[in-house]
């Protein structure tokens, strides 16, 4: 991913969290390692300080502590974030980083909050396969590149003409109970499910890593399964 288009992406991602100061203060959640109960059950409790709550799939920076807050340098409501922090402590079990200054690009107007909460017992399993390959996908060729840094590249070839397309798709990878989540940089999404199988090679069946779309995508490439085969 060339730094241009790192630094589009991360504007993007920030604008989704932004909110003018008139609106209602909003508190944006975002959690890896805890079941669907548990994320709901923190939800109703940060629920009843008053603020609006949202939900992200934003992969949480590995730079971030467990528990981590991020609020505006303007910010002023200490007695707020002292109530926010005695919950979250309380929940998590940890002490509560605060930040101020967007680190990892991540950072908040007015009395929006951002919200990173990782649990320490189920840390997020970090990402076998660096690359994977389209599979039965007709008329076009995938190669999606996971990237260390939490970035992905979907490049892909396509045909028109009896010719060869060669285009780019890019965005944020997140890897959690066996599911391959890609946040594209227009904001659309797809989910990728793991499975583990065998498939026919010139050196007989060979073991296989799946990768198959849950949601309909507007690019046909992106609703294509993707695999690793294991040739050793």
């Amino acid at each position: 991913m060339s730094r241009k288009t790192h630094l589009q992406l991360f504007m993007l991602m920030a604008a989704t969290l932004f909110v003018s100061a008139c609106s209602s203060p909003t508190l944006y959640l975002t959690t890896e390692g805890y079941s669907e109960a548990q994320q709901a059950e923190l939800r109703a409790q940060l629920e009843q300080l008053n603020y609006t709550v949202e939900t992200t799939r934003i992969q949480i920076p590995e730079a971030f502590p467990d528990t981590t807050i991020s609020v505006n340098p303007a910010f002023r409501d200490i007695p707020f974030l002292e109530r926010l922090e005695a919950l979250l402590q309380a929940t998590t079990g940890v002490s509560v980083h605060n930040m101020r200054f967007g680190e990892g690009n991540h950072a908040y107007f007015g009395k929006n909050i951002g919200i990173y909460i990782r649990n320490p017992e189920s840390k997020q399993q970090r990402f076998a396969n660096p690359f994977l390959r389209s599979a039965q996908c007709p008329q076009q060729d995938g190669l999606l590149k996971i990237e260390t840094d939490g970035s992905f590249q979907l490049e892909y070839v396509y045909y028109a003409d009896d010719e060869q397309n060669l285009n780019y798709l890019n965005g944020l990878w997140r890897w959690h109970e066996s599911t391959l989540s890609l946040l594209f940089s227009d904001g659309t999404e797809q989910h990728l499910e793991h499975r583990r199988s065998e498939v026919a090679t010139y050196q007989g069946m060979r073991p296989s890593d799946i990768y198959t779309p849950v949601n309909e995508h507007s690019e046909a490439i992106v609703n294509c399964n993707y695999q690793v085969i294991h040739m050793r």
